[in-house]
């Protein structure tokens, strides 16, 4: 009985190491291997992991970043060497990798959200800065609010919801899909962002009716909608057809410049609904300007509760990140 209990609790430590290396990589980042993890990706384990990712169907339809790929690659090869056989179908992808020698501006990175049941696929680029703006990547806060939503699903119940800037569109597309949201509308206020979220709402709702019109589109899935609209925080007036019940944002306070005119369209939306909820998360890399935004908030008469984002249960993030949620409200 114990060598077969020893034999399980292996297996399933082998089955941990693999998904763990595929999840890595359908996510875009390099895999941090611990102490005797590569003794245990045997040939066997090897043909596992290209089954589920580069021989999977999705990944050929919706191929990840392919200079990051060939660093992978090349990297786990590097590391399996040291101890086993490498399988053929790894020198194979990285050397096709290297011939194809593609520079895509735009690529797709794969979440599995709690298991490997949920995933959410992302278009997106790899640039900081892409075009004149920073939203066409998914950042750090976005998966942290993510997260918190599905822990407080109850939350969002047949709610109105509006994402402001909302880059790619990974938070709202993961609440829409995972929350029985009565609407979900993703906002920005550049046109390539807003063409980009529309494309990863067809890749994960792809059953959905699209609607256009002259400043929005919008999906019909099932009992809900989802949409994209165009939203300058320096034309208020731009929102004046949307009335949410819940407020949400992601890495929106990076920049002194913008925190009046987020003030500004949150006072908007405040006054047309004084039982909106506001909940902004940021990843903050300067304190001067996170401050500077709580300090617009009390002039303008807001009051903020920091909420505690403690740990991950359901979306990867990184747990050493500096971070805080503001819900804001008036009394």
């Amino acid at each position: 009985m114990d060598v077969l209990n020893s034999n399980s609790n292996n297996t399933d430590k082998v089955d941990v190491i693999v998904r763990n290396l595929k999840l890595s990589f359908f996510k875009g980042s390099q895999y941090n291997f611990k102490d005797g993890d590569v003794k245990q990706i045997t040939w066997d384990q090897q043909n596992k992991f290209l089954n589920q990712t580069i021989y999977s169907s999705h990944f050929k339809k919706y191929p990840c970043n392919q200079d990051f790929c060939r660093l992978f690659f090349k990297n786990l090869i590097t590391q399996i060497e040291k101890y086993h056989e490498v399988h053929d179908g790894m020198y194979e992808f990285l050397c096709s990798s290297m011939k194809e020698n593609k520079h895509n501006t735009f690529s797709y990175q794969h979440y599995y959200i709690k298991n490997d049941h949920n995933i959410i696929t992302i278009k997106q680029t790899r640039n900081m800065v892409l075009n004149g703006t920073t939203g066409l990547k998914t950042w750090e806060a976005a998966f942290m609010l993510a997260d918190w939503a599905l822990f407080n699903k109850q939350m969002f119940f047949k709610k109105h919801v509006l994402e402001l800037g909302a880059g790619v569109g990974f938070t709202g597309i993961t609440i829409a899909k995972y929350c029985a949201i009565e609407s979900m509308t993703m906002s920005d206020h550049h046109p390539e962002v807003l063409q980009v979220i529309c494309d990863n709402i067809e890749i994960n709702f792809q059953s959905a009716k699209k609607c256009t019109t002259s400043h929005s589109t919008v999906y019909e899935i099932n009992d809900k909608t989802i949409g994209a609209i165009m939203l300058d925080w320096n034309e208020p007036e731009e929102e004046k057809d949307l009335t949410p019940d819940i407020i949400i944002g992601a890495d929106i306070i990076f920049d002194p410049s913008i925190l009046k005119p987020l003030i500004n369209i949150l006072n908007s939306f405040y006054q047309k609904n004084n039982e909106v909820e506001i909940y902004i998360l940021s990843a903050i890399r300067n304190i001067d300007t996170f401050n500077g935004f709580l300090e617009e908030l009390k002039l303008s008469n807001f009051q903020f509760e920091k909420k505690e984002v403690l740990k991950r249960g359901f979306v990867d993030w990184d747990e050493n990140t500096n971070r805080c949620l503001l819900k804001i409200y008036r009394s």
